[in-house]
């Protein structure tokens, strides 16, 4: 819990301005400010200060209105004042939230609240790796976002495992785009558009069109798979095989792999479809089934929801948000299990054969990917011959 000590201080430190006759700083307003620590509530730390439960209970009503207080984390701040002769009236409160995002109160009349979001730049991000070790340590080095390590190792496992296939001074090249806040800062997620990696014996590249949406992986410059990944940013929590069940206990099969990601984290498609279950299922919890056709089908389980519109018969394509992740069924904590089945034999989902050919690469596809090429100085033969 913060220790609220200084806070009840600080407002005692003010009480003998109210037996000074009219002094020049009477009328001002006293300022304070916490950091929100594990435990902590708004509520708490208000009332660790002394404001009244009534203007506590108020003051989260009307954030209720643009916030959701149950998602104030650890390192949040919360700044306020209160008129100097009762240091129990707040006259505004503001909430420093994700993103450099402030939720401001007001006390002027009927307490009002509004969301104030910070001005951000989009910037291009440009990097040419060496991997001489692992992608996580190279991406680190440059100051790239640590997440590109687990999403750019599940949408290149078939082509490539990242472990066993690089021998080291293999190069990488990476193309993002950020959000930079005023103060130098990243607000939200990075969005990947182009990665390219040399092996000894090929090249892979990688085209994003979306930043949640479908990649294109190509290979020597054909296009040989079109997917998403089911969840964007995750750590990889749990492989394919047989393991200790974290709830259960004993060695059991695990029939997927696990996503760890807090509840309410985007769940995608990773493949064109039709749903054909979005229900409850024994120890899987809240699950998405879809159907890829050839004896396809993907599984997405222990959801906190569903998406409004996604029911059985809905027709879905690669990358489209179909629900959120949970920790819904036998699970130790939130995550996506995301399974793959053939024919009703669940396979592991990083098998490249798992998911049947689909439509891959459009024209448009190949002029993004001609683009990206220019753009980074990786011409190719193909390229100047199409040019």
């Amino acid at each position: 819990m913060i220790r609220s000590a200084f806070l009840i201080l600080a407002i005692a430190a003010f009480a003998p301005l109210q037996a000074v006759a009219d002094p020049p700083t009477a009328h001002l307003p006293v300022a304070f400010e916490a950091t929100i620590a594990p435990g902590d509530t708004l509520d708490s730390v208000l009332g660790h200060a002394g404001i009244p439960g009534t203007v506590r209970a108020e003051a989260a009503l009307a954030l209720s209105g643009v916030y959701d207080l149950t998602d104030l984390r650890p390192g949040h701040r919360i700044e306020w004042t209160t008129a100097s002769w009762d240091p129990a009236s707040l006259t505004r409160l503001s909430l420093f939230v994700e993103d450099g995002v402030e939720i401001a109160l007001s006390f002027d009349g009927p307490i009002a609240a509004q969301r104030l979001d910070p001005p951000v730049r989009e910037t291009d991000r440009r990097e040419t790796l060496t991997l001489n070790g692992t992608l996580y340590d190279a991406l680190m080095a440059r100051n790239a976002p640590e997440r590109f390590a687990v999403d750019l190792t599940a949408l290149l496992a078939g082509q490539v495992d990242f472990r066993r296939d690089l021998k080291g001074g293999e190069t990488f090249a990476l193309v993002w785009q950020e959000d930079q806040l005023p103060d130098g800062s990243i607000a939200g997620e990075p969005r990947l558009s182009y990665a390219r990696l040399e092996l000894a014996d090929r090249v892979l590249e990688l085209v994003a069109t979306e930043a949640a949406g479908p990649v294109i992986v190509f290979e020597d410059g054909e296009a040989v798979q079109r997917s998403a990944a089911p969840i964007l940013g995750a750590r990889l929590s749990s492989v394919f095989g047989r393991r200790n069940h974290p709830v259960l206990g004993g060695v059991r099969m695990h029939t997927g792999i696990d996503y760890a990601a807090p509840v309410g984290t985007d769940v995608s498609a990773t493949g064109a479809g039709r749903v054909i279950f979005a229900g409850t299922i024994r120890g899987y919890g809240t699950t998405i089934d879809i159907d890829h056709g050839g004896g396809v089908v993907t599984r997405y389980a222990h959801l906190s929801e569903i998406a409004e519109d996604v029911r059985v018969g809905t027709r879905v394509k690669a990358g489209d948000e179909i629900g959120a992740v949970g920790a819904t069924g036998l699970v130790s904590g939130p995550n996506l299990h995301y399974e793959v089945r053939v024919d009703g034999r669940p396979v592991d989902p990083k098998d490249q054969d798992a998911l049947p050919e689909q439509e891959i690469a459009s024209a448009e596809d190949l002029d993004t990917l001609a683009t990206w090429r220019s753009e980074t100085g990786f011409m190719t033969a193909i390229d100047g011959e199409r040019g």
